[in-house]
């Protein structure tokens, strides 16, 4: 997968996760289509057309790290994986995607592990984000961490302090292109 010729994003879905991401290291950007997904993605869209996600999470080998709000019950199991930075299973992450419609890319990159472990158990940047979704941008000054603050953070593609998922996602693919 990381030696891919091809240039061209691939979406897939839940389904596909393994396939595309396990035992890899990089991004995985997500294109939710609940109504807060939409919303971000409406706020961080250049023009209509453009797809962009309204998630990031980082992949790294068997876990996913990543920052959100979201607390989720692990079906079939009796695990509780809790909001913030957080470090799970990716096995854990492909069952709680099944009944989502979201779309995902990834993206095989550098990931600093020191950062990426550095951060689990911060807390979600919630004023971070309600700044992101009330005003043009956020400064990225929170007790908590948004998911592409976090990745950010742990790959250092952009010279910014908060970034949206877009602004990750449209640096990636310019790198990508590039190569």
């Amino acid at each position: 997968m990381t030696d891919t010729p091809s240039k061209k994003v691939v979406y897939f879905k839940a389904d596909e996760l393994k396939r595309y991401t396990y035992g890899e290291v990089g991004l995985l950007f997500c294109i939710g289509k609940s109504m807060v997904s939409q919303i971000i993605q409406a706020k961080t869209r250049k023009y209509k057309k453009e797809i962009v996600p309204s998630h990031v999470a980082i992949i790294n080998g068997e876990f996913i790290y990543e920052s959100t709000t979201e607390v989720v019950n692990v079906e079939g199991t009796s695990k509780t994986i809790h909001s913030g930075v957080r470090r799970w299973l990716l096995s854990d992450f492909i069952k709680a995607e099944q009944k989502k419609e979201t779309e995902y890319a990834f993206f095989p990159c550098y990931v600093n592990m020191k950062k990426l472990e550095q951060y689990v158990h911060y807390p979600y940047g919630r004023d971070t984000i309600v700044e992101f979704l009330f005003k043009d941008e956020a400064q990225g000054d929170s007790r908590g961490l948004i998911c592409s603050q976090y990745a950010n953070i742990c790959t250092n593609f952009l010279d910014t302090p908060c970034p949206s998922p877009a602004e990750l996602f449209r640096k990636i693919k310019e790198i990508r292109e590039l190569k």
